[in-house]
């Protein structure tokens, strides 16, 4: 019986076959386009590194928007005088800053419109976001207190003043380290000071450069403590001497003829103070103050009237026009900067003073 030869015995000759040299393996795949895959690979990983770093890596940079035109009277309760709500109410605007841009939110704001690029700092100065929110709560109360005061006393009332508040202090100057705010100045060298005319008529007895004895009635504190500061040239002041801070007269709020409550919100500053002004003056005055019209207004306001200039007037114009007003209240300083930005359906009208803005509003 023959035995059947393995497998092995079989394919011998195959196997043992010598190869012909002259066949060649063709390449994989991978080794056919190693030349471009590995720089490729080498470029995604790049890129994917960026990405992460663009989505986290902060710039100085803050996004100004412009915000919301808030109605004003339905903000304000007023008691101890008749009120007579109107139907058409007046408005403030605000912007909007965001926080600090992140790469490619800095690249993506480039594709919006009505948007600005500012660094950080135009905003905070030496200090923090915290700080300015801070610092924004205050000046929002001032601008609040001070156009109650202003409104009532153009609708013929009587209000006392018994000092001058210290609103902020000029950092790096000798005020800085003696002064804070909140801090009421009701004396200088004993002459008493009720209002900013008496505190600024008092300076000009002196010099840059002299100390002079503050009388400061401290928050929380029991008694007048005397306090010594240094008085600083005003810059371009031509040698004005000043104490190097940002200061508001202080109301006896306890004797007011009128009790008005404002709520702010979380909007902060000081340009709602012509917008606030106007809306007190409407409540407490008979019939349509804005004649029927979307009247919007920005502006601060200081205790004798005047209308000062505000930042970001570009932004809340645009937000003017989104929200269709009618009329843009500005103040004159402002104006060029909110007509280049009104376009043509809405009125600007620029101010230096509540009179003037009031005159705006009357019927033509």
């Amino acid at each position: 019986m023959d035995r059947t030869p393995s497998w092995w015995r079989r394919n011998l000759a195959w196997l043992i076959r010598p190869r012909r040299r002259d066949r060649q393996r063709t390449p994989s795949w991978w080794r056919r386009n190693l030349a471009w895959l590995i720089p490729g690979a080498g470029l995604v990983v790049i890129l994917a590194i960026l990405a992460v770093v663009f989505s986290f890596w902060r710039t100085d940079q803050v996004a100004v928007r412009p915000g919301s035109v808030e109605e004003v009277p339905s903000r304000i309760t007023i008691s101890g005088a008749e009120v007579f709500p109107p139907q058409s109410q007046v408005a403030l605007v605000t912007v909007l800053v965001s926080e600090r841009l992140t790469i490619w939110q800095r690249i993506g704001v480039e594709f919006e419109s009505g948007v600005d690029i500012e660094p950080e700092r135009s905003f905070t100065g030496d200090g923090t976001r915290s700080e300015l929110r801070k610092l924004n709560q205050r000046r929002m109360e001032s601008s609040q207190e001070t156009a109650v005061v202003v409104a009532l006393e153009h609708l013929g009332y009587d209000i006392p003043r018994d000092g001058v508040v210290v609103v902020e202090v000029r950092s790096g100057t000798p005020a800085a380290e003696v002064l804070e705010p909140g801090d009421v100045i009701v004396g200088i060298e004993g002459v008493p000071v009720a209002d900013l005319a008496d505190l600024t008529g008092a300076l000009t007895s002196f010099d840059a450069g002299q100390t002079v004895a503050l009388d400061v009635d401290r928050v929380g504190g029991e008694s007048v403590e005397l306090v010594e500061v240094e008085l600083i040239e005003f810059p371009n002041g031509a040698g004005r001497p000043v104490i190097g801070i940002g200061a508001r007269e202080r109301i006896a709020v306890d004797e007011l003829p009128v009790d008005v409550a404002i709520d702010s919100g979380r909007i902060g500053g000081p340009s709602a103070g012509l917008a606030l002004t106007i809306g007190i003056i409407d409540l407490l005055t008979p019939g349509e103050l804005t004649g029927g019209r979307r009247v919007a207004a920005t502006g601060t306001i200081s205790l004798d009237g005047s209308v000062g200039t505000v930042g970001e007037v570009d932004q809340k114009a645009i937000a003017a026009v989104r929200a269709g007003v009618d009329l843009l209240l500005v103040p004159a300083a402002n104006l060029s900067e909110a007509v280049a930005h009104a376009g043509d359906d809405m009125q600007v009208v620029g101010v230096t003073s509540l009179q003037e803005a009031l005159d705006a509003l009357a019927p033509s």
